[in-house]
């Protein structure tokens, strides 16, 4: 029995591992996962709680060495090994230098010890490792193992990655790119420590190399202390596979450490309660504007979503011609003329105002969108809006959410796209703070800033890199907060924005369940609505 992971870790974008207590209990592939918010950390805050861990506990530490830590790191890491391919009798080990590669010595003397043939294979000489990892290393020679040099051929099925840890930072020096090449072009399981190598712990950042991004592919990723930022956003994220979180015994010690970035994950009790006595004016007046022509389906898609979330009353500002295909789809909807005289009126009457979905780059939508910016209804801007919020002089006067892809939020702070996916969490505070507004950079693992800090969503993955997926969205987001202005309740509009990205993608992933991710329309995520909103994580048989 593992005796230092934590009760649960998330997986990665097509699973969901469940450890408790060091037993894997159950796979669960893309179902929800109820729990309350829990912390990521920067490397830099890792080491502050290991730091705080090896103090005496005369000075409030807990009096633990450095080579205590390291040890139960590789026992995590050899006891999730053997979970995870019970049948192995061999093992590659692929160590670099630092304390990631004294992890790595220890699952290799451990696996020695324990009966499999071992291949360690040192990327860096082993001589030239000082601290707890050449202590690691002697263990491990004096057990009876041996080192094999970099250029050795790796021969076994399974594979652990000790190359790099949480120093690692871009870019990625060639002689470990060739080795991360060899890894992934085996066959091989592979089992990575702490995190894949090459991913930038702080930021799930990637070094680009030959047109593609390049890291090890992990099939299982032990993590340990507490979760990387870096395991679940960016890049990065695609390469964990299955996680496993390992505390090591030293959970207290994280308290010292102030931490304002938590992992997001729906919650479905977390919705407000309909009154017995709520009519539809109580519940949320939401006006939707888009849908220039030859993108009406834009605007129909948010319609559906935000009555399926909640919302009293929606309205559509679009194109004449898609009137009768909002009559067609959603009936309950109703339909405004955009060039009505008493537009100004109705937007100020709403409780919620969505502006973007279909609304083009063209002069027509030019002039909507300064319509509806000088409405003080509190609104969100997603699609081509961001485009106009972009070229505007000043960011609309009213409580503000926005939901731009990394294309979009390189064009409102004027950078380009791969500027974005070096740092999401730092784009995302950067608009927060130009626009003054709730911001949600979507893409692999969401990153949500609001006031209430910074959040990475854990649901979702590449069933939701699909057309409409954005303006189902901002329906979700409409029909949530819309009740919340009605009623005057806006000291929670934080957490059900933030509630809105998550129920967003975890419709997603239940609809990738049922029917695969290649085959998930965005129509399919507003057809599980219901189901999640209601807590159901299963599909229907």
């Amino acid at each position: 029995m593992m005796l230092y992971s934590d009760d649960y870790a998330l997986g990665g974008h097509d699973s969901i591992l469940v450890v408790y207590h060091g037993q894997r209990t159950r796979d669960f592939k893309l179902k929800l996962m109820h729990s309350p918010k829990h912390q990521l950390y920067t490397a830099a805050q890792i080491r502050s709680i290991e730091t705080r861990a090896m103090q005496p506990i005369v000075h409030q530490g807990m009096g633990i060495s450095g080579y205590t830590l390291m040890q139960r790191a590789g026992q995590a890491a050899f006891e999730q090994m053997l979970h995870r391919w019970p049948e192995s009798r061999a093992v590659s080990v692929i160590c670099g230098k630092g304390n990631n590669a004294g992890d790595g010595y220890i699952v290799a003397r451990m696996a020695y010890q324990f009966g499999m043939r071992v291949q360690l294979i040192a990327l860096n000489n082993p001589e030239q490792l000082q601290g707890d990892a050449r202590t690691a290393f002697e263990d491990f020679v004096t057990a009876g193992g041996a080192v094999s040099p970099a250029d050795q051929a790796i021969e076994h099925g399974v594979i652990v990655d000790a190359l790099l840890g949480t120093g690692f930072r871009l870019p990625l020096r060639d002689a470990y790119a060739d080795m991360i090449h060899r890894i992934n072009e085996t066959a091989s399981g592979v089992l990575a420590l702490d995190l894949p190598s090459g991913v930038d712990p702080d930021t799930g950042a990637v070094s680009r190399r030959q047109g593609g991004v390049l890291a090890v592919q992990a099939s299982m990723t032990v993590s340990f202390i507490g979760r990387k930022i870096g395991l679940y956003t960016g890049a990065g994220k695609a390469f964990v596979g299955d996680l496993s979180v390992a505390d090591l015994g030293i959970a207290d010690a994280s308290r010292s450490v102030k931490n304002e970035t938590c992992l997001l994950t729906w919650q479905h009790e977390r919705l407000p309660a309909i009154s017995p006595q709520a009519h539809k004016h109580q519940r949320g007046k939401v006006v939707i504007v888009g849908g220039d022509l030859g993108m009406g389906g834009a605007v129909l898609m948010a319609a559906e979503a935000a009555l399926r979330c909640g919302a009293g009353l929606v309205s559509v500002v679009t194109q004449s011609e898609h009137r009768a295909a909002l009559l067609a789809r959603v009936p309950e909807a109703m339909f405004i003329d955009p060039e009505s005289a008493v537009l100004p009126e109705i937007l100020s009457a709403a409780d919620f105002i969505v502006i973007g979905p279909g609304l083009g780059r063209g002069e027509w939508g030019g002039g909507l969108f300064t319509v509806v910016a000088a409405a003080t209804t509190p609104k969100l801007i997603d699609a081509d809006g961001l485009y106009w919020l972009a070229k505007a002089d000043k960011s609309p006067a009213s409580d503000l959410f926005i939901t731009p892809h990394s294309g979009e939020a390189a064009n409102l702070l004027g950078v380009d796209v791969p500027a974005i996916e070096a740092d999401r969490l730092n784009a995302g505070t950067q608009l927060a703070q130009r626009y003054a507004c709730n911001v949600v950079v979507k893409g692999p693992g969401s990153v949500v800033v609001t006031q209430e800090g910074t959040q990475i969503c854990a649901h979702g993955g590449p069933a939701m890199a699909t057309a409409g997926m954005g303006d189902v969205l901002s329906g979700i987001c409409a029909g949530l907060l819309a009740p919340l202005y009605a009623s005057g309740d806006q000291g929670a509009v934080c957490e059900q924005f933030s509630q809105a990205v998550a129920l967003h993608s975890a419709s997603a992933d239940l609809a990738a369940q049922l029917l695969g991710p290649r085959s998930v329309m965005a129509t399919d995520v507003t057809a599980k609505i219901p189901s999640v909103l209601s807590g159901k994580t299963q599909p229907d048989d």
